[in-house]
């Protein structure tokens, strides 16, 4: 079960991340994102109490830009979104952000069983899911793999795309900042592919996401 403050999350969090940055009410966890062998950029989340047990508000930031290969052919890829959740007990009660990725812009926003997503200067495009849903966002393991979530709203595109239920593969140890960590590790089928999920043992935190892509496995990793 998460815990009830997110002081107790700073704490587990420090004992095996000496470097995410901290406040008194808040924990940034930073991640970098590999493709193959080629840096990415980096993702980070803000998580901050909300004003009852079990809630927080979230904010997160994906700043990418490489380029890589694939068939002879360069790619010069650039994605990058803000975007805000607030949560409570595992439920998503909004979601807001903006996207850049390559040459088009994403606004999104949900609430109420509804996700508004504009591209451009396009038409508003609405769409209704269930009051189940959850971003794509997967930073707390009670949440999103513990509360399984049939759809999720992309937090690049906001696109909704369905999701089994996801499968707890077993403990495993794993090196983290020269310690060695118990993590969770889960898959899931998500919008017909397999992702991957490592998550500390002791907080529930994100470890690692490992999701494909066009180019290959891509790999986030805490740092």
């Amino acid at each position: 079960m998460i815990r009830h403050t997110l002081a107790a999350v700073a704490i587990a969090t420090a004992l095996v991340a000496p470097q995410a940055a901290r406040a008194q009410n808040a924990t940034t966890l930073s991640y970098v994102g590999m493709l193959g062998d080629t840096r990415m950029g980096t993702q980070t989340f803000t998580i901050t109490a909300g004003s009852k047990p079990d809630s927080y508000n979230v904010t997160g930031k994906v700043d990418l830009n490489f380029n890589f290969r694939m068939l002879l052919i360069s790619y010069h890829i650039i994605n990058q979104s803000n975007y805000a959740e607030v949560w409570d007990a595992g439920k998503l009660l909004s979601f807001k952000g903006q996207t850049r990725d390559r040459d088009d812009n994403y606004s999104i926003e949900y609430s109420n069983g509804k996700v508004t997503t504009v591209k451009n200067k396009d038409k508003p495009q609405v769409k209704d899911v269930p009051p189940t849903a959850a971003s794509a966002s997967f930073w707390l393991e009670s949440y999103f793999m513990k509360q399984p979530h049939p759809v999720y709203i992309s937090t690049n595109s906001g696109k909704v795309k369905n999701a089994k239920p996801p499968k707890m593969e077993g403990q495993q140890n794993a090196s983290f900042r020269n310690q060695q960590v118990k993590v969770n590790y889960w898959t899931m089928d998500y919008d017909g592919e397999k992702y991957e999920f490592w998550f500390l043992a002791d907080s529930g935190l994100l470890l690692k996401r490992v999701e494909p892509s066009e180019g290959g496995k891509v790999t986030f990793t805490l740092q």
